[in-house]
Formats: C-alpha cells, sequence, structure tokens
C-alpha cells in the first residue's frame, strides 16, 4: 500500500453529526432526500449562526468524533443505502480535504452536495455535484471576500444562496445576483434561532417574497424559507 493511500484510510476528520436521511431544507436541493455530514470548525462567525455547536473551536472539540472517511461511509450505509444523495455541510466543510470521501461516495452511486460560504476554495469542490454557496449578508457581521466567491461563482455545480433578515441583507442579495447573473439565485429568509416561531417566519417569507416580486432585478430569482424549520423546528439531525 502506497504512503499516499494509507494516508487517506487513517486521516481522520472531526465530525459533528450523521443523520438522516432528511428532506433537504434549504437552496437548490430543496425537499431532495439526502443523508447529512456535518463537519466541525469554521473560518466565520456569523452573529445569527444556527449551529455554533459545529462552530466553536472548544465546542468541536469536545463533542465531535474523529472518524475516517471509510468510517463515515459506514455510517452514512447504516442509516441508508439507497438514499442517492450526501450533504456535506458544517461548520465549513472546505476546511478539510474531503477528496477522498467524495471519490468514495461516487463510487458508491452516491451524489454529492457541499454546502459553504465560499472562503476556503479545495480543488476537490469540482467533483461535487451541487456546490452551495451562501456568501454572507451585512447581518452576519462578515465581510465578503470576492475575489475567493469569484473562484466558486466560476464552478459549473455551483449556485448560490443568501440568507436575508432585513433591508441591508436584501440589497446585499441584488448585489450578488447582479455580479453572478448567470448562476442560479436563492433568497431564503433568515432564522433567529430561539426567537422565531412558524408564524414569524411565514411573515418573514410574506416579505421576502413581495420585495422579490416587485423588483425587476431579482425577477429570476427563487424565493425560499428553510422547510425543515417549518416542518420540525429549530432542532438538530433534521
Amino acid at each position: 500500500m502506497s504512503d499516499k493511500a494509507r494516508d487517506t484510510e487513517t486521516r481522520t476528520f472531526p465530525v459533528v453529526e450523521i443523520f438522516g436521511p432528511v428532506l433537504q431544507g434549504e437552496g437548490r436541493m430543496i425537499g431532495v432526500q439526502t443523508l447529512f455530514v456535518r463537519f466541525g470548525y469554521c473560518d466565520f462567525r456569523c452573529s445569527w449562526c444556527d449551529s455554533l455547536y459545529a462552530v466553536t473551536p472548544e465546542v468541536v472539540q469536545e463533542s465531535a468524533e474523529r472518524l475516517t472517511e471509510g468510517a463515515i461511509r459506514e455510517r452514512l450505509r447504516a442509516l441508508s443505502a439507497h438514499t442517492p444523495w450526501v450533504t456535506l455541510s458544517g461548520g465549513n466543510p472546505a476546511m478539510h480535504d474531503l477528496g477522498a470521501l467524495v471519490a468514495g461516495l461516487h463510487a458508491e452511486g452516491r451524489r454529492v452536495a457541499v454546502e459553504t460560504q465560499g472562503t476556503v476554495f479545495r480543488p476537490w469542490l469540482r467533483k461535487c455535484d451541487v456546490v452551495t454557496v451562501s456568501p454572507k449578508p451585512p447581518s452576519s457581521g462578515m465581510v465578503t471576500n470576492y475575489a475567493q466567491l469569484d473562484r466558486f461563482a466560476a464552478l459549473p455545480s455551483a449556485n448560490l444562496k443568501v440568507v436575508v433578515f432585513d433591508d441591508a441583507d436584501y440589497a446585499y442579495a441584488q448585489d450578488i445576483h447582479r455580479r453572478y447573473p448567470a448562476v442560479p439565485f436563492y433568497v431564503q429568509v433568515g432564522n433567529n434561532v430561539g426567537e422565531d416561531d412558524t408564524a414569524s417566519l411565514l411573515a418573514k417569507l410574506d416579505w421576502l417574497s413581495a420585495r422579490a416580486l416587485g423588483d425587476a432585478a431579482m425577477a429570476d430569482a427563487v424565493v425560499l424559507p428553510q422547510l425543515h424549520v417549518l416542518l420540525y423546528g429549530n432542532k438538530r439531525g433534521v
């Protein structure tokens, strides 16, 4: 066995949770049956992050399992052998070298989607079937690196999704769509975990859809809720 193959077999990744099958609740893949692998660590700290348990280093170090790519695929097979999609999420999964995992999932007949904010580019992203890129709007407190985002937007498998909480976020979404008009584009209602309920999220959806419907620049944008939150509430494993 080569050193590279041995390294692939023994390398481990911080896995916060593996779950499913569930219906994907966001972006281009909304409503699609998928399994999820959520990896720990992120290079961002968004003010409204709904998965801090996969972001905060101390929490990840304490709670994440260190799994090889083979062990991850074994866990997924145990959950469902027939679910066609696996979604790699985080945190920011692009912080890790997941090329062997993507190749292994493809060899099993799975299709691979990844969710990232478009800040860390890895060659293995080119092998994913769907790359959902979610640049963070002003309400997040983060700053967009457009040079990196350009690389992600150039991927044939890319789509863009902006979470919108307020008018400033909506203006940011308009700017993103203008910059990358050929990339499939989604705007999604912002969700304040611990504050929003179904009624408030539906009210936000009504506001966001009205803005988009009256805006010629957003005529081909797709307006979405977080489906999984409407179905199950703000909880893990859905």
